[in-house]
């Protein structure tokens, strides 16, 4: 009889675990390399390579997540809240009065008005719960250009993360397009995600470029003040051809010399590169050297 109420019971036991009781392999400070993937890779035991890695959560269910913890590897989710995707589930709970302009870069994306309480409790009570009871170990908030585009949302956007903040307690929140209200929500978050830093896509002209000096970059100075002041991890997210292996390794070793996190992808992010899991030889670029491995 007792093992009959054991066999019983520990089903239940085990489904009544909350992602809170599995904690996860790791906190940001242990990070030192990530990834971002948006598509559909099926190959977990390439994800686990990294200590990190930021996945689209529409294309992973509950066991590819704890499979990739048992690795070691901490997945967080991506999560778009200043755009709207036509091609998610939940596009028909944002009604025409939150949806802005299209994004000019990428079709099948409309600017969402952050500061309808609709789209909140989209965010808030649709999204995160899901997201999460998926066992992720924090979100991955991307702003996209919104608060360029509409700067006037800015307050908005900063209620919306420390109600966000509130919603995933201690689960990790990065946030991707966020500089401009980072002194607002310095406290809420555990990380910031920057793209392009040195490594773009130029939309008009459709070619990966290089941003020159940007080391002495004003935006680069601004980070790492707010780094510091805040105590958060800079992910940099860079983009270049993918069949340019030299590219990509000069931005990762000037970027780790700044104490950033690397990850240089195609700007589809369709594609996994592990280049950032290999030690590269650090060597001097500041003055346009050619570098090797």
């Amino acid at each position: 009889m007792r093992r009959l109420i054991l066999a019983i019971l520990f089903p239940v036991a085990v489904m009544g675990q909350t992602r809170h009781q599995s904690p996860c392999s790791k906190l940001l400070g242990g990070v030192n390399t990530f990834a971002a993937v948006y598509f559909d890779d099926d190959s977990l035991s390439q994800l686990a390579k990294f200590d990190m890695v930021v996945l689209d959560p529409a294309n992973y269910d509950s066991t590819d997540i704890a499979r990739l913890k048992s690795l070691g590897c901490m997945p967080i989710a991506y999560l778009n809240i200043g755009e709207v995707e036509t091609y998610r589930n939940y596009f028909d709970l944002a009604d025409t009065s939150m949806l802005l302009d299209p994004d000019p870069h990428w079709r099948d994306r409309y600017y969402v008005d952050i500061c309808n309480p609709r789209w909140q409790e989209i965010v808030l009570r649709n999204r995160i719960p899901q997201i999460l009871d998926k066992g992720f170990c924090g979100l991955f908030l991307d702003l996209s250009d919104l608060l360029h585009e509409y700067p006037e949302m800015n307050n908005c956007a900063v209620s919306l993360i420390k109600r966000i903040r509130k919603e995933v307690h201690n689960d990790n929140l990065i946030l991707d397009g966020g500089l401009k209200i980072i002194d607002e929500v310095g406290d809420d978050i555990d990380g910031i995600a920057v793209e392009g830093l040195m490594g773009y896509y130029d939309f008009d002209s459709e070619e990966y470029e290089i941003r020159p000096d940007s080391v002495e970059d004003r935006e680069l100075t601004f980070l790492l003040n707010r780094a510091k002041k805040f105590k958060i991890k800079v992910f940099q997210l860079d983009y270049a051809a993918p069949s340019d292996v030299q590219t990509r390794k000069k931005i990762i070793i000037n970027s780790r010399k700044l104490g950033f996190i690397p990850y240089v992808g195609t700007i589809e992010l369709d594609t996994l590169f592990i280049d950032t899991t290999h030690k590269i030889k650090s060597i001097d670029n500041k003055k346009g050297k050619p570098f090797t491995d």
